[in-house]
């Protein structure tokens, strides 16, 4: 709903860049991939936040795509890594393994396997994943495109499934009329946000852009404490603090 209501709000300069803009096929391929991913994201994320805390699942998820993010980095793109960087992603798995409070007895048995499952750790690395994916091709975009004509076209994804879940409600417009304070400043805020790493990513590597992006994880765990009333435990907020210690290390170095 949020993406949906910023979509529509940068509709009218997308449309005007889209009828100004040369997009080659390439460029245009990347996109269309970028877009197909975003529909597994959103189905996930939905899904983790109606499910499990979000200081659970926001950590892991944006953890272990900045971990995978340098390895296509490098194998993929040909980037180069750091001794540092590499620290950084060994910080950023603990981190996980900490955040997600992993014991070495869910992989012993089917039950553990079950609790893994039901712990909302699996989904989290299910959307860690997707973020992974998606900002590989991203970054294969971001240098053909207009950074906010991009974001459009990807969140297009989330229009269609808004549309889908909203089919038995057809007044759309009393329902952002109704919701318009909860979603607009919100939505403002995350089209832009991404606007602005698909700037990046056509200035830098993926490894540093992609990666430097998730210390904004620090922020949804303190927000999620602050706001949501979510409970902290040590083993948690170390896990975040080595996630955003991996981050860091990754980014910088």
């Amino acid at each position: 709903n949020i993406a949906t209501c910023a979509w529509v709000i940068f509709t009218p300069y997308s449309i005007f860049k889209l009828f100004t803009s040369t997009i080659s096929i390439e460029t245009a391929i990347f996109i269309f991939l970028s877009f197909i991913i975003h529909f597994f994201y959103f189905i996930f994320l939905g899904k983790a936040y109606s499910k499990f805390e979000l200081s659970l699942v926001y950590p892991i998820a944006r953890g272990l795509s900045v971990f995978l993010i340098p390895i296509y980095g490098i194998f993929i793109l040909s980037e180069t890594i750091t001794k540092f960087a590499l620290i950084g992603c060994f910080f950023i798995f603990y981190g996980i393994i900490l955040t997600g409070s992993i014991s070495h007895n869910y992989f012993t048995s089917m039950n553990g396997f079950k609790k893994l499952f039901n712990s909302g750790v699996i989904l989290a690395l299910s959307i860690g994943l997707v973020i992974s994916l998606y900002s590989l091709a991203d970054k294969q975009a971001s240098g053909g495109v207009d950074p906010i004509l991009f974001v459009w076209f990807t969140d297009t994804s989330s229009v269609l499934l808004f549309l889908y879940f909203q089919k038995r409600n057809k007044d759309y417009i009393s329902y952002f009329s109704s919701n318009f304070k909860k979603l607009i400043v919100p939505g403002i805020f995350q089209f832009m946000s991404y606007a602005i790493v698909i700037y990046a990513y056509s200035t830098t590597f993926l490894s540093y852009a992609g990666t430097f992006r998730e210390v904004g994880t620090v922020f949804g765990a303190i927000f999620a404490k602050i706001f949501l009333g979510e409970n902290f435990t040590v083993k948690k907020t170390v896990g975040i603090v080595f996630i955003i210690s991996g981050a860091l290390l990754i980014s910088i170095f």
